[in-house]
């Protein structure tokens, strides 16, 4: 309440009256303002709103009181009351306060404007507006914003919110030279300013050397020691640098701790799948306080749709929601999915934010669907009602809590049904948030279904799609990519981030076992290889059997993993694209089955190929198969044959096979939402209904 109080713009006079006891009472009412008892200030003014000569002085405290107890739809009435009566750039300043905290941010922008009108001297007023023009995802406003910013600075050049401000625009304009700049103001300023260091650290997280985010995320954390989400952004940024040391922060335990003892919000979950410290149910939990905090407002509105629409004689509406409609994982597995979708029966509508790039991915997807909406730069409440006007039956989520998440779209309920598949591997925890996870027997078996806030959506064979199996390029030369020509090679071409310390001691004990073997792993950072290369001579392996590839466009990539003799999947974030990427190459992959979908997902891929022998019970079986398939060739000869015979067999590479199921699917969702009921469904509660 004190931040929020600071906010507010009220010149606290002795305003005179007619009768000496309204005076007596409005000064009472000042008084208890000035010392926060908030409850006993607004009794006293509401005494005064029955005489009319004191209610337009006392309306804009009444405002103002109801701002700061939270109470932000009243705040709003009387606060336009008093621009009414009064007309002030304080009543518009404190009216756009209340709007913004209700995320009306066309009406809040309308009413800083006019109080910069009035007093164009308001440093305070110049930095929300540019907040407002920043967060409202048009990139187009970005450079107003940077002027408003510079405004602030001209008026109040120690503002080390407006410095720190500036630096987060300047890092969306990719400018981040002068991003590094504004933030070094704020921090010469203000040297313990957590934003500022926070988002210092941020930015240099995101380029080629993340390493250097650490002092910054380390100072944040010993500002504010008992905060989970700085806590969780110290340990995430050194598992994206194999940092695994006791010496430089702290561990996934020391967060589990932590969160049993405080309701914190963590910040994005897409980390915590990585660490085995985190439950099922710790990951649900963690991802309901991410939703609670980050998307509040949007979850307390109405929904903008509550009922199932009928959809006989007319085709059910589809919507697909990214941010990742371009070069993207996600677009590889699902662009022959939405090209196969029954025209006759479905209309598709793809909702795109995000990075904009008309790539050729993009060009497919266009091709691919009847509609292809771009809301990448209107506000979420913008997008939703888009979404709703569209009438879309099944809204699809495929990004969740990864990278430019943007929920507050599905928080305010668009449609009817909204499932959530492929892009987060987990519960969203916020039941409001999907009605369903698309998962399938293996990976999401009914059994977890506790695990989940949404309920179980099952796939018959497999929850991931794939493209149709076409001929691979002949893989280069083994010494094209730094392999030695006569060792067997283990791979694992999955990000840093899932590695974990136990997984290494796995992996190193395979190595260990198969003298002659090098580990071939994905394009890092050079911190990680550091570490990764320090990390295994402490276990006993030398570093120069680390191999890491370098980046290459995606064919080529998939042509030389038949380089590889045996992959080796990640725990417990489990290889997905990164695992059929190497299945389609004819390398046999070794899995073990978690209690977590994320640590799933390869059983899946391998269950549906019938290669159920490469799916380990626990970490002691997983070691021993991947060393007795590397010290056989014999058997590692036949495993490969019965993947080749088995990649012509399958349904895993089938995208209209999986179109038709999903669609189905699709069908079992809006005949059990029309029934107001909850529960697991397949194929077969639509198959059913229909026979």
């Amino acid at each position: 309440m004190k931040q929020r109080q600071g906010q507010i713009k009220m010149q606290v006079k002795r305003l005179p009256a007619h009768r000496q006891a309204d005076e007596n009472r409005y000064n009472r009412a000042l008084q208890c303002y000035q010392q926060g008892d908030y409850d006993t200030a607004l009794k006293e003014c509401q005494q005064l709103l029955a005489r009319p000569l004191m209610a337009s002085r006392v309306i804009l405290l009444v405002g103002v009181l109801q701002y700061l107890q939270n109470d932000l739809a009243a705040a709003e009435i009387s606060l336009r009351e008093a621009v009414k009566k009064i007309g002030s750039s304080e009543a518009y300043f404190n009216l756009a306060l209340a709007l913004g905290a209700q995320k009306k941010p066309q009406e809040a922008e309308a009413a800083y404007r006019k109080t910069l009108a009035m007093n164009p001297s308001q440093a305070q007023a110049w930095n929300n507006l540019g907040n407002i023009l920043r967060n409202g995802h048009d990139p187009l406003r970005f450079q107003e914003a940077v002027t408003c910013y510079q405004r602030a600075l001209q008026i109040r050049p120690g503002y080390v919110r407006a410095h720190t401000n500036l630096g987060l625009t300047y890092v969306e304009l990719k400018d981040k030279d002068n991003a590094e700049l504004h933030y070094n103001k704020a921090l010469a300023l203000e040297p313990d300013f957590v934003p500022a260091l926070s988002n210092m650290a941020a930015m240099h997280e995101s380029g080629a050397q993340p390493e250097l985010a650490l002092p910054y995320h380390l100072r944040a954390l010993r500002l504010q020691p008992g905060n989970a989400k700085l806590m969780a952004n110290v340990i995430a940024l050194r598992r994206q640098i194999a940092d695994w040391s006791d010496d430089n922060g702290p561990q996934p335990a020391d967060l589990v701790q932590l969160m049993s003892s405080a309701n914190d919000d963590v910040g994005g979950p897409l980390s915590m799948l990585a660490w085995p410290e985190f439950s099922p149910a710790l990951q649900r939990e963690t991802a309901r306080r991410f939703a609670r905090s980050r998307w509040a407002h949007e979850l307390g509105q109405p929904p903008l749709v509550s009922e199932v629409a009928p959809h006989a004689g007319r085709r059910i509406r589809l919507g697909y929601l990214s941010a990742d409609f371009r070069n993207h994982p996600v677009t590889h597995l699902i662009t022959d999915i939405i090209a196969h979708h029954d025209r006759e029966n479905f209309e598709v509508f793809l909702y795109a934010y995000g990075p904009s790039a008309e790539d050729k991915q993009r060009q497919a997807l266009r091709q691919a669907a009847e509609h292809f909406v771009d809301v990448s730069s209107i506000s979420d409440s913008g997008a939703a009602h888009r979404i709703k006007d569209d009438g879309i039956d099944v809204l699809v989520d495929l990004t969740g809590y990864t990278t430019h998440a943007r929920l507050g779209i599905t928080a305010l309920r668009p449609a009817p049904v909204i499932a959530s598949w492929l892009g987060y591997i987990g519960s969203l925890g916020e039941p409001r948030l999907a009605d369903y996870v698309i998962g399938d027997a293996i990976a999401t078996p009914p059994e977890h279904a506790d695990h989940f806030s949404e309920s179980l959506a099952l796939m018959p064979h497999c929850y991931q799609p794939n493209q149709a199996l076409a001929p691979i390029a002949a893989p280069p030369s083994r010494q094209s990519e730094g392999l030695p020509d006569d060792a067997f090679v283990f791979c694992s071409f999955n990000q840093c981030f899932k590695l974990t310390p136990s997984l290494w001691d796995d992996w190193c004990q395979i190595l260990n076992a198969v003298p002659h073997s090098v580990l071939w792993l994905t394009p890092m950072n050079a911190a990680a290889c550091n570490n990764l290369r320090k990390e295994a001579q402490q276990r006993g392996v030398a570093p120069e059997r680390l191999v890491f590839a370098a980046r290459r466009p995606l064919a080529q990539h998939q042509s030389r993993l038949a380089l590889a003799d045996l992959a080796l999947d990640t725990m417990p974030y489990n290889s997905g694209t990164t695992a059929s990427d190497a299945l389609r190459a004819g390398v046999p992959l070794v899995t073990a089955a978690g209690s977590t979908f994320v640590s799933r997902m390869a059983a899946s891929l391998l269950h549906n190929l019938g290669m159920d022998g490469l799916i380990a019970a626990d970490r002691r079986s997983y070691v021993d198969l991947a060393i007795a398939l590397a010290s056989d060739p014999a058997r590692l000869q036949e495993c490969r044959s019965a993947l080749q015979d088995a990649l012509q067999a399958s349904l895993l590479f089938d995208p209209q096979r999986f179109s038709a199921d999903l669609e189905n699917l699709f069908r079992a969702m809006l005949a059990q939402r029309a029934r107001g009921e909850r529960g697991v469904v397949t194929t077969d509660d639509a198959l059913n209904k229909h026979s």
